[in-house]
């Protein structure tokens, strides 16, 4: 294959993660119109790739799909790792999303035909169904409203305030295959009622309620930490909500509460616990 040349700086693409509350899949022969309907948040550190320059990390299979596909050297291509991959961030999407910009900045592409071949992509090899188009929103609260690639799909956003952090406990790595294999069809019908519901009026503070009851309805807590660590959570202080993704619990707390509740939390669920802060940006171009 003939790859295009780099010419002239560097340039990088900044992107938010994204991790999933709820989703329901949206299968079709064409996987421009396959996906998911859901709901999630952007969350940072955001995940930086670089072409021309070596920032020290290597790309996910989906990015070097993407810039293959896109007819870029992936080996002039480098990438930050600054969450874990395979746990609930959504590292594939974003680096898809990253890889998709990259693509577009330097063939001279159309950037939403670059962004629909990284959706195709993640559709293809099921390592997801909604991630790139709910990253190209990349805004606090993001509600996937119907299935699609970018262009196609549509997605909506809304800020997180400043007031609230995140606080993120790994529980162990999921595949999105495995993910796919395990859930039920009452947590898809629960997650299309949870997403029409949102739907009618998307606010941060409507959108931590009903996850936080989506999750208790399920019983996801206790899959994760146990019901010991359900009951302590619950008597978090500065609470304001939580969800399950994979294995990964994501807890919303209040912002001046967070040094507390990062090191109680933790020794009491026996989790390393990581910070993370709304995205309030969607994905850049430098």
């Amino acid at each position: 294959m003939s790859y295009a040349r780099l010419k002239g700086p560097p340039v990088c693409a900044s992107v938010p993660h994204h991790v999933t509350a709820a989703f329901a899949p949206r299968w079709s022969e064409d996987p421009l119109m396959a996906g998911s309907i859901g709901v999630g948040l952007a969350v940072e550190p955001r995940l930086t790739m670089c072409a021309g320059v070596d920032i020290g990390g290597p790309l996910t299979e989906t990015a070097r799909k993407v810039l293959v596909r896109n007819g870029l050297d992936p080996s002039s291509v480098s990438m930050s790792r600054t969450l874990p991959w395979g746990v609930g961030y959504a590292s594939s999407g974003a680096s898809a999303t990253a890889a998709a910009m990259i693509s577009s900045a330097l063939r001279g592409g159309d950037l939403t035909s670059a962004l629909q071949s990284a959706h195709v992509i993640e559709v293809e090899d099921r390592t997801g169904l909604g991630d790139v188009l709910a990253i190209s929103c990349g805004i606090g609260v993001v509600l996937r409203r119907r299935p699609g690639a970018p262009g196609l799909g549509e997605v909506t956003c809304a800020p997180v305030p400043a007031s609230v952090s995140i606080i993120a406990f790994e529980a162990g790595s999921m595949a999105t295959k495995e993910l796919l294999s395990v859930l039920s069809d009452r947590y898809y019908s629960m997650s299309e009622e949870l997403v029409r519901s949102l739907d009618r009026e998307l606010t941060f503070e409507r959108f931590a309620t009903s996850v936080t009851e989506f999750t208790d309805s399920l019983g996801l807590l206790s899959w994760v930490i146990g019901d010991k660590g359900k009951d302590y959570l619950r008597r978090t202080p500065g609470l304001i909500g939580y969800y399950v993704k994979k294995r990964l619990l994501v807890v919303l707390v209040e912002s001046d509460l967070v040094p507390d509740v990062l090191m109680q939390a933790s020794a009491q669920l026996k989790l390393p616990g990581r910070l993370l802060e709304p995205s309030s940006r969607g994905p850049e171009l430098r």
